[in-house]
């Protein structure tokens, strides 16, 4: 299973699966040790808080695949920047989004 993940990212890690009727669940996290403040490009490593994001991805063999992403919220250790807080961003999914990228440019292809 790591290796379909790591064409998702390259930058996740598997952390468990479940194959269940006609789904496919894979729980994922990053496997970088910090994160970037979006809004003033600080590196951070301080974890304020976890969270899990549920995301739809391309079907495998037919299944429905529903990935859950573990998030870190982190503290932005920049005293001048305005915000104090920052979660986590990943390229392969748009912020606030509900599937994956390349399932979204699937469904606009067909």
């Amino acid at each position: 299973m790591e290796e379909i993940v790591k064409l998702v990212d390259k930058n996740l890690e598997c952390v468990r699966y479940e194959v269940k009727d006609d789904r496919i669940v894979i729980w994922v996290k990053s496997s970088k040790k910090g994160a970037v403040c979006p809004y003033c490009g600080t590196s951070s490593t301080r974890v304020h808080s976890i969270y899990e994001r549920t995301l739809q991805d391309l079907p495998i063999q037919g299944k429905k695949v529903t990935i859950v992403l573990i998030c870190r919220k982190m503290f932005c250790d920049n005293e001048n920047c305005s915000k104090k807080r920052f979660a986590e961003t990943f390229e392969f999914v748009n912020p606030r989004g509900k599937m994956t990228k390349r399932l979204e440019e699937e469904i606009v292809v067909e």
